[in-house]
């Protein structure tokens, strides 16, 4: 069983020169610095939202996957009814 890494082990394994960078900023420094990556964060977000071909990609996915979508539904569906009847029963 893979062990799960903490955030400090992967950002010293995969992103080092961050991990120096930061770690002798000041406290004040460091909050400048979180406040930075949020607005890099929404910049990246709004990036992805207006990607038109992402989203035309999305588009096609959600078509073709429709018909598997719409099975599973059934079968859930049809399941909690069988389900259903097994406790009308008294057979759960």
């Amino acid at each position: 069983m893979k062990t799960k890494k903490s955030v400090e082990q992967v950002v010293q394994e995969e992103m080092p020169e961050f991990a120096a960078e930061v770690a002798s900023l000041s406290k004040e420094e460091l909050n400048a610095r979180l406040a930075q990556l949020a607005k890099d964060s929404e910049a990246v977000e709004q990036a992805k939202d207006g990607d038109q071909e992402l989203e035309g990609a999305r588009a096609l996915a959600s078509e073709l996957a429709a018909p598997y979508r719409d099975g599973k539904k059934a079968i859930r569906t049809k399941s909690k009814y069988i389900i259903s009847l097994l406790k009308d029963r008294g057979q759960e």
